[in-house]
C-alpha cells in the first residue's frame, strides 16, 4: 500500500499555517458568482440555474448555504430518485414567484423525455411558462393538483454529468436544459483542482466547524490528503468529513485508521 504514514510534517509539530494563506482568488470569484446568481434566483429575477461540477466538490453545500442566506420565500431541495409525476407536483407547489425548487442529481427525471419536457417548460425563457400534465391521473385529483398551471417560480438543477459520469441520453437532455438556463461550473476533475477545492471549503467556508477541531488538527487533515493524493480513490468533501470524524474520535491513531480504511489497497 502506498502512503501508509503520518503526514511528513504536521502543523502541530512545526507550527506552520499550511493552506491558510494559499491563493484562493479564483475560487472566491467562482463562489461569489454562484452566490450572486442564487441571490437573483431567490429574488425571482432569474428563472433557472444549472450548477455543474465533479461529485463531492460542495455544489449542494454551497447552494443550500446561499439559499439559507438569501431566500425570501420558500425553497425545497430534492435529491436522488424522483418520478415525473412528483416533479410535476413539486413544481406546482413551488409555482409562485420567489419560490425555488432545487433538484440535485435527479437522473431518474433526466433519463425520461417526459421529465425533461416538464423541466424545459419550467426553465424556459418565454414570458409565460405554462406546464401541463395531459395524461389522466387519479393521483393528481387526490393531491388536488390541476392538469395545467402557470409557473412563476425558479429552478436550480445540480448535476455532475460529464464529470466522471456517463453522458449518453441524460447528457443530451441536460444540454437542452442548459440552452434555457444560466450554467456555472465548479472546479474540474483533476486531482489538483479537487484538492484545492477541498482546502478552500475547509479553510474558507468552515466545512469542518461542527467537529470542533483545533487549527492544527484541521491542517493535519489537509496535509494527510496532500501526502496521499495518489492513493486516495476520490478527493472530495466527504473525504475531509470522514477524516474529521476519525480525528475527533481517535486523535492518537486516526492516521493509521485512515491508512487502512480510506486508501487504495495494493498487493
Amino acid at each position: 500500500m502506498k502512503g501508509l504514514s503520518m503526514p511528513y510534517e504536521t502543523a502541530e509539530t512545526n507550527n506552520k499555517n499550511f493552506f491558510v494563506n494559499d491563493d484562493y482568488t479564483e475560487l472566491e470569484r467562482c463562489y461569489a458568482s454562484v452566490e450572486t446568481f442564487i441571490e437573483k434566483i431567490s429574488q425571482g429575477s432569474l428563472r433557472s440555474l444549472i450548477i455543474n461540477g465533479p461529485p463531492g466538490v460542495g455544489k449542494t453545500f454551497s447552494v443550500e448555504s446561499f439559499l439559507k442566506k438569501h431566500a425570501s420565500r420558500k425553497y425545497k431541495l430534492i435529491a436522488g430518485h424522483m418520478s415525473t409525476l412528483s416533479l410535476y407536483g413539486n413544481l406546482y407547489h413551488y409555482r409562485d414567484a420567489g419560490n425555488v425548487l432545487v433538484l440535485d442529481d435527479i437522473d431518474s427525471v433526466l433519463s425520461k423525455i417526459e421529465g425533461v419536457n416538464i423541466l424545459k417548460a419550467a426553465m424556459d425563457t418565454k414570458p409565460s411558462r405554462r406546464i401541463n400534465w395531459e395524461s389522466s391521473s387519479s393521483l393528481l385529483n387526490k393531491l388536488n393538483v390541476p392538469t395545467g398551471f402557470d409557473f412563476q417560480g425558479s429552478v436550480i438543477l445540480i448535476s455532475n454529468i460529464s464529470f466522471g459520469c456517463s453522458g449518453g441520453k441524460i447528457g443530451a437532455h441536460l444540454a437542452a436544459l442548459k440552452d434555457r438556463s444560466f450554467t456555472l461550473t465548479i472546479a474540474n476533475d483533476s486531482s489538483e483542482s479537487l484538492f484545492k477545492q477541498l482546502c478552500f471549503m475547509v479553510m474558507k467556508k468552515d466545512l469542518l466547524s461542527s467537529f470542533s477541531l483545533s487549527a492544527s488538527q484541521i491542517q493535519d487533515i489537509l496535509k494527510y490528503v496532500e501526502n496521499n493524493m495518489e492513493s486516495i480513490p476520490k478527493i472530495s468533501l466527504r473525504l475531509a468529513i470522514k477524516l474529521a470524524q476519525l480525528v475527533k474520535d481517535s486523535p492518537d491513531n486516526w492516521y493509521q485508521m485512515a491508512n487502512t480504511g480510506l486508501l487504495n489497497q495494493s498487493n
